[in-house]
């Protein structure tokens, strides 16, 4: 097996470089049984290659040199162990996306599923490591968050302002988004241009060429990984419990983050246990996108009755901008807690 990962001219090819690199793999194995370590190197590098792709900045507005650039990465990534190459996951990003809003939500998912992956699986890791880059990307991830925000914001004041609101308030309004996104927008590139997104981008690297893996990790992922999982089930139950004592946005929010860990773990896990793991993590996408809907909705009200403050001149516009999100927000609430018995269900039937 191992001649057919060889480089033409005889020397080790990328492949094979690749899997002299992974912890416990014996080149004779066929990788039908793969080691945890394997599994979850796996997702990093993949949700690193579509952090990569998609947060390059103004070095990518030429055509040519962005496809240069886009090439490179998709010549230095695309060696991965054999047992993966044909494995159905949602997990691999293969382009640049195209537009700049879509390209800030990819690279926003991906340091989030990196983050979650680095806390469910910490144990396979140098926790020192671990904990200090999903600080860092918890830092870069909130630089993006405000545009994020505000394209929010203007696709609540062009889709359903027009329908609502005067033409004259709706161009105001669009005006100071625009304002604001360009302010968002300037400071993304400064911190693009700075040390510590470069030492971002470092570890990003780091997660291709290989973490620093823990002896277990070593340790066949089937048998490894699921048990790893109740750790994030344990935290979604405690978020739950408070939810349901008291169903505030704040709780709410925090059951969304616990939701979000519980769904990118059961997505690792699916690459070695398949329909039971990835139906619980379909599940909780469900929820989670429902309690995002619901957080995004709070977070416009908030945002428009600051500005109504400060723009009094436009406190009419403004709410009726606010009673539209504030249905919005009734109903994401609705069928939040049948969502989650969806989940316990499922997880019941799985986990035992």
């Amino acid at each position: 097996m191992t001649a057919e990962l060889a480089a033409d001219d005889g020397e080790a090819g990328p492949a094979l470089q690749y899997l002299h690199r992974v912890p416990g793999v014996d080149l004779d194995d066929d990788f039908a049984d793969p080691s945890a370590g394997m599994v979850l190197h796996r997702v990093l590098a993949g949700s690193a290659r579509t952090f990569l792709l998609n947060d390059m900045g103004n070095e990518l507005v030429d055509e040519a040199k962005r496809s240069q650039t886009v090439g490179a990465l998709n010549v230095l990534m695309q060696s991965r162990p054999v047992w993966a190459r044909s494995a159905a996951s949602e997990l691999d990003g293969t382009q640049r996306a195209v537009t700049q809003t879509e390209r800030i939500h990819q690279s926003r998912v991906s340091m989030r599923r990196i983050r979650s992956n680095l806390r469910t699986f910490r144990l396979l890791l140098d926790p020192a490591w671990g904990t200090s880059l999903r600080a860092e990307l918890a830092w870069y991830g909130n630089c993006l968050g405000r545009a994020r925000d505000l394209h929010i914001l203007q696709d609540l004041v062009a889709l359903k302002g027009a329908g609502i609101i005067d033409p004259g308030a709706v161009s105001q309004l669009e005006a100071v988004i625009a304002d604001r996104m360009a302010e968002a927008l300037a400071s993304i590139d400064a911190e693009r241009g700075g040390a510590r997104r470069f030492q971002l981008t470092e570890q990003m690297m780091v997660l291709w060429d290989g973490p620093a893996f823990k002896a277990k990790a070593t340790k066949p992922a089937a048998e490894v990984l699921p048990r790893m999982l109740h750790r994030a089930w344990h935290d979604v139950r405690g978020a739950a419990r408070t939810a349901k004592k008291e169903p505030s946005a704040s709780n709410l929010h925090m059951l969304r983050i616990r939701m979000k860990d519980l769904r990118y773990g059961c997505n690792t896990v699916a690459l070695v246990e398949g329909g039971p793991a990835r139906k619980t993590a379909r599940a909780a996408e469900r929820l989670q996108v429902k309690l995002g809907d619901l957080h995004d909705a709070v977070f416009s009200i908030d945002w428009l009755r600051a500005l109504a403050t400060e723009r009094p001149d436009l406190a009419r516009p403004i709410q009726a901008l606010v009673l539209v999100q504030e249905d919005a927000a009734a109903a994401a609430h609705k069928g939040w807690k049948r969502d989650l018995k969806d989940i316990e269900r499922r997880w019941r039937r799985w986990q035992g």
